[in-house]
């Protein structure tokens, strides 16, 4: 029962109990009038009418009879009865105890009792007899009655409007209350909001002012926590002076991006080195030097913005790394006219100084292959560019895809199969296991894989063309269709699909997945939309609205690959989300980096404040998992606990 209700009930029985109290007092108060009234009245007649009949011969009785009967007629006494001297009764007048237009239970519940009153007669000296009077309670009764009637209807009325004032009242008085669960459901939904109106109860008010302190305070807390963590993380993973990827960290990326789970594809490693740098920070000094690297940084960063899975890095003092993951060689061949073009423009080496100082070495690798063997091929064609002497770039092709002969297809031939292949549903489903950190199944992330020339190919393959060709729409369709199907045969199990940013940005695509969710409500109960973390810096503020639609249908939210891009723990803060998966690339390796051992438990307490499950991706090593399970991930997945299975 709400306060409102509560304080409703015991103020109205509150005043039940004192209308009730005061309606009996009253009724009381007046039937003990009424009481001495009909006494009062029966004596005076007693006396009156045996004053008349002392006057009269004693022996007449009929002129008694008559003087009785005159006043007996007027209809107020019960009984009046004349007893000679001998107590003999000579005259009698009686009248029933009817009661007309008065409810028995009243007559018994008030239970008037009418005195017997009694006065000498005498003639002369001698006694004539006794004259006995009784009054009617009916005209007692009836008043009495009367009056109940009155004062419950004026007490009833009244007690209505005194109830309907005071719910009023307490609607008005307590309606900060209301404001103040809707402040608290806030704060459980991570927005923290101030109340602007104060009420002018001030206990009330007193409270609403705490509230409003603690809101502050903890999104204070909060933030700082935040910005601590993201200048921890920062720290750890980015080069000091440039701001780009340390050597450490680029290293893991790369790693994480050619694991055997998913770099089938593999990608463009490029090294770019700056020669002579030890001489020219003994010629112009370190702070020439150092905003020389920085810049050389900027330029890198901006040329390759266009691509957005690109990884920038400083391996050493003059050496910096960009990877391409499920790069072709066409790609790789912009990247790095484009990197060298920006860098080249530098004034340092448009001088005579620096003119022979900047190669480039990028090496393209269709398929599978290790970091160490991808690092050792991109280093041997940057020594091939820095033997021409003069400044350039060089890329060369590592031929590694028997398997995959399409990826030499030009872009018609890739256009026109992938239409073909999504027209007839030629993509066969995967499902990885995710589980909880009890060991439990949480439930299964989804992969698809399309038939190219008659063989699966994965999605690093296919995906960069289906970006391309702005067919990501169709794609996801396509995948959510397949998946409903098989759904149906899975009941007992939840499963996670990927989403491309630019489906769920897309108005028309967002209002058929919502259509077929709302037309499929068990399918909605069951699935997990998850979107690559760039979509929280792509999809700006309007990200939280799209996600409550989703959630709305019954289904839950995940963000993979978080801890890549800064600023991302913010969007713990203002996003409804249910799930994000910390990107491999920490878990990696885990259990002996520290950095990353922080970072992982500082985002497990601030995920678990917002009420998001924190899970790890890429588990591969039991000392990892268990690593991991210390730091508060409340669930993985990876070959370790899993590998993906042909829905």
């Amino acid at each position: 029962m709400t306060l409102l209700r509560e304080l409703a009930v015991y103020l109205t029985i509150m005043l039940c109990l004192l209308f009730g109290g005061s309606l009996l007092v009253n009724i009381n108060d007046a039937r003990s009038y009424l009481q001495a009234q009909l006494e009062s009245h029966a004596q005076d007649t007693a006396t009156s009418l045996g004053v008349a009949i002392a006057a009269t011969e004693p022996d007449n009785i009929a002129v008694i009879d008559s003087m009785i009967d005159a006043v007996f007629d007027r209809g107020y006494y019960q009984t009046i009865r004349f007893e000679g001297p001998e107590g003999k009764t000579l005259v009698l007048s009686e009248n029933d105890l009817a009661l007309d237009g008065v409810p028995g239970w009243f007559v018994g519940m008030a239970s008037l009792s009418a005195p017997e009153v009694s006065s000498e007669i005498n003639n002369g000296w001698v006694k004539a007899g006794t004259l006995y009077v009784t009054s009617h309670p009916g005209v007692a009764y009836r008043s009495l009655w009367s009056k109940t009637q009155n004062a419950i209807w004026l007490f009833g009325g009244t007690l209505l409007l005194v109830i309907a004032g005071l719910n009023i009242l307490l609607n008005i008085v307590l309606r900060p209350l209301g404001r103040l669960e809707k402040q608290a459901d806030a704060i459980c939904q991570k927005r923290f909001e101030v109340q602007d109106t104060l009420p002018r109860t001030k206990d009330i008010r007193r409270v609403v002012e705490a509230m409003n302190r603690m809101v502050t305070k903890l999104e204070h807390l909060f933030n700082e926590k935040v910005v601590l963590t993201e200048d921890l993380r920062r720290q750890s993973v980015k080069d000091s002076l440039t701001g780009v990827l340390n050597q450490r960290t680029f290293d893991d990326r790369i790693a994480a991006a050619l694991g055997e789970d998913k770099g089938i594809a593999g990608g463009a490693l490029l090294i770019l080195q700056v020669s002579g740098l030890e001489q020219y920070n003994r010629d112009h000094g370190r702070k020439a030097a150092d905003q020389l690297l920085t810049s050389i940084s900027k330029e890198i960063s901006e040329s390759v913005q266009a691509w957005q899975e690109a990884i920038v890095g400083r391996r050493s003092g003059s050496e910096f790394a960009v990877f391409i993951p499920a790069s072709d060689r066409k790609q790789a061949e912009l990247v790095s006219e484009f990197c060298f073009t920006a860098v080249s423009a530098l004034s340092y080496f448009a001088s005579e100084e620096g003119k022979d100082k900047l190669h480039i070495g990028m090496a393209v690798n269709i398929g599978h292959i290790s970091r160490e063997a991808l690092i050792n091929q991109a280093d041997q064609i940057l020594r091939a560019a820095q033997h021409q002497g003069s400044s350039c770039w060089l890329v060369q092709e590592i031929e590694n895809s028997e398997n995959q002969p399409y990826r030499h297809w030009d872009d018609d031939h890739w256009q026109t199969s992938l239409k073909q292949v999504l027209a007839e549903k030629e993509l066969e489903l995967f499902a990885q296991p995710v589980y909880s950190n009890t060991g439990q199944l949480m439930f299964k992330e989804v992969f698809a894989r399309l038939r190219l020339l008659g063989e699966l190919a994965a999605a690093e393959a296919f995906l960069p063309m289906v970006e391309r060709f702005d067919l990501h729409s169709e794609f996801d369709k396509v995948v959510f269709e397949v998946l409903s199907e098989k759904m149906i045969q899975h009941q007992a199990e939840d499963f996670c699909m990927n989403f491309s940013p630019r489906s769920l940005l897309n108005s028309e695509f967002r209002s058929w997945l919502l259509a077929q969710l709302k037309a499929s409500p068990e399918v909605a109960r069951r699935v997990i939309l998850e979107i690559p973390e760039r979509t929280l810096l792509v999809a700006g503020e309007k990200l939280a609205g799209i996600i409550r639609e989703f959630q709305a249908m019954g289904c839950k939210v995940s963000v993979d690959h978080f801890g890549i891009a800064s600023r991302c723990l913010s969007c713990l803060q203002t996003l409804p989300l249910d799930y994000i998966k910390v990107d491999g690339s920490y878990v990696r390796g885990i259990a002996s980096n520290q950095g990353n051992q922080f970072y992982i438990r500082t985002l497990a307490m601030l995920a678990e404040s917002q009420d998001v499950n924190l899970l790890a991706q890429n588990v591969e090593e039991e000392a990892d998992w268990l690593q991991l399970q210390e730091l508060g991930v409340q669930g993985g997945q990876g070959y370790f606990l899993g590998r993906p299975e042909r829905l």
